[in-house]
């Protein structure tokens, strides 16, 4: 395999519905509580307004410059799931003037915001321990609702 189809293979693997690039049982290593970024991405994006599935994908991939990539495979089920836990709640939006389409627009709901500090922070915390581990000095600063975590 080549330097770049690795790259890409990598690449594959940072989809918000598929496996965490984090390590799964390294010396009990604490990793943070959901198998993947994907819920924490979207609550994060939500955090800062409502959206509909398709804007969620491409803000999440601007704010990773690229990083991250919403399959829509993956991207609704953990819509539905959050909906389903009380965490955001989606209504549909009035036909669009053209196509007549509506969207499921998607915001928080107040345990939803709660969550979406209390999991940025844990990532926040896993990732400034694992750079410390990797040798990298400095802190990393998030902010989730406005909120510095």
């Amino acid at each position: 395999m080549t330097d770049e189809e690795a790259q890409e293979s990598h690449s594959a693997e940072r989809v918000l519905g598929g496996e965490a690039d984090v390590p799964g049982d390294f010396a009990q290593v604490d990793v943070p509580p959901v198998s993947t970024p994907g819920p924490t991405l979207v609550l994060a994006v939500l955090a800062d307004g409502p959206m509909h599935g398709y804007g969620l994908a491409k803000e999440i991939e601007r704010r990773s410059e690229g990083y991250f990539h919403a399959r829509w495979g993956s991207l609704y089920p953990t819509l539905q799931r959050l909906e389903s836990q009380g965490l955001i709640s989606g209504e549909w939006s009035a036909p669009t003037a053209g196509s007549g389409r509506r969207r499921r627009v998607y915001h928080l709901t107040p345990s939803g915001r709660a969550e979406a500090r209390k999991t940025a922070g844990r990532w926040r915390e896993f990732a400034e321990n694992l750079l410390k581990a990797l040798g990298a000095r400095g802190r990393s600063e998030v902010i989730v609702d406005g909120t510095r975590i």
